[in-house]
């Protein structure tokens, strides 16, 4: 499994990248803060290292996440390793939808799951998008689906 270059897909809307570029200011400010020596300036500190762990953990996981696909399969990324599968163990692509955890926001996200052969199913770590980006997720589960077809071999494809 060499060859993924024809589709990676990476996690990661523009609201994601803007809250973990606010964090990041919010960081150095507190940092400036401590550091010319404000009120209290050892809690500024705190919050300082506190907010800039957050957002460099949060850029990680973000940046870590990603799946390739190639003639070989399947390669997705989730934040500690790489996984793959091949194309002739997954059954189709489902596109599910996932309500948020939180009652006060009643947001809808879409993920993409792939069933497998033996009843299974891996949700892939993207596309991953909010219910308002259904555009583009649609177009890279059509993108997933047709590699699959194009490489299965003799499967009636989804």
């Amino acid at each position: 499994m060499t060859d993924h270059g024809e589709l990676t897909l990476r996690a990661g809307g523009k609201s994601v990248r803007v809250a973990i570029a606010l964090s990041a200011l919010v960081a150095i400010a507190a940092g400036v803060a401590a550091g010319l020596g404000v009120a209290q300036a050892d809690k500024w500190g705190i919050l300082s290292g506190t907010v800039a762990v957050a957002a460099v953990a949060s850029a990680l996981a973000l940046l870590g996440r990603r799946v390739e696909a190639g003639p070989a399969g399947l390669r997705f990324r989730t934040v500690l390793r790489w996984h793959r599968l091949e194309w002739d163990e997954i059954v189709h692509f489902e596109e599910v939808r996932v309500d948020s955890s939180d009652s006060r926001n009643r947001s809808t996200h879409l993920r993409v799951a792939a069933k497998l052969r033996g009843g299974t199913v891996v949700f892939l770590p993207v596309p991953y998008l909010d219910a308002a980006e259904a555009p583009p997720f649609e177009e890279q589960v059509a993108q997933l689906r047709a590699l699959r077809r194009r490489y299965s071999r003799g499967t009636s494809a989804q």
